[in-house]
């Protein structure tokens, strides 16, 4: 890890799914260059008391989609933050944009059996419910439907530990702000 001071103007989005927590590891990055840490879904759940898909469901798609470009534009104008998003609103080419003018994107990928892996040690017994294990891999596929994007940057977490993957988030951060700089 680079001991040099860091203060990032551009935000950082973690999306992609490799099976363990998006929240906390941007609570992990975040930490280590006191920014502030937001997840997408989490703020969506405080305001709305529904989840995503529940609000998908309970209202619809262009009232989720309203809601989605509105805090997606709420978060473009966060500076030097650490925020965890889903694909979802990233494959909407309006809210990319918008949030790529002051951020950097890093996608997680990993291979599937190591993902069905992590998430079997993570939510242990629950994994084992079909409806449970069903959802996993919904969500999954709309995470890969990212990749199709093209020209993304792509962090493969396959053999990385958590850790690893904060440091690694990081150090990318770092060289693009530092890259911004000198242009």
């Amino acid at each position: 890890m680079n001991p040099e001071p860091f203060s990032p103007y551009r935000n950082l989005i973690i999306s992609g799914y490799d099976g363990t927590s998006r929240y906390a590891l941007i609570r992990r990055i975040a930490a280590q260059v006191n920014a502030p840490a937001l997840d997408l879904e989490m703020e969506i759940q405080l305001r709305e008391k529904l989840s995503l898909e529940a609000l998908r469901q309970t209202y619809g798609e262009a009232h989720t989609r309203t809601l989605l470009k509105a805090l997606c534009a709420e978060f473009a104008l966060q500076r030097g933050a650490v925020i965890a998003m889903p694909a979802a609103p990233l494959l909407d080419e309006d809210i990319r944009a918008r949030l790529l003018e002051h951020s950097w994107l890093l996608v997680l990928n990993c291979q599937l059996n190591e993902m069905l892996r992590r998430l079997h040690a993570q939510h242990g017994a629950r994994f084992h419910d079909p409806s449970v294990r069903r959802a996993f891999l919904h969500h999954i596929r709309q995470e890969r439907k990212l990749h199709a994007l093209g020209n993304l940057d792509v962090l493969d977490t396959t053999d990385l530990t958590p850790e690893q993957t904060a440091n690694y988030a990081l150090t990318f951060w770092r060289h693009h702000e530092l890259a911004r700089l000198k242009l």
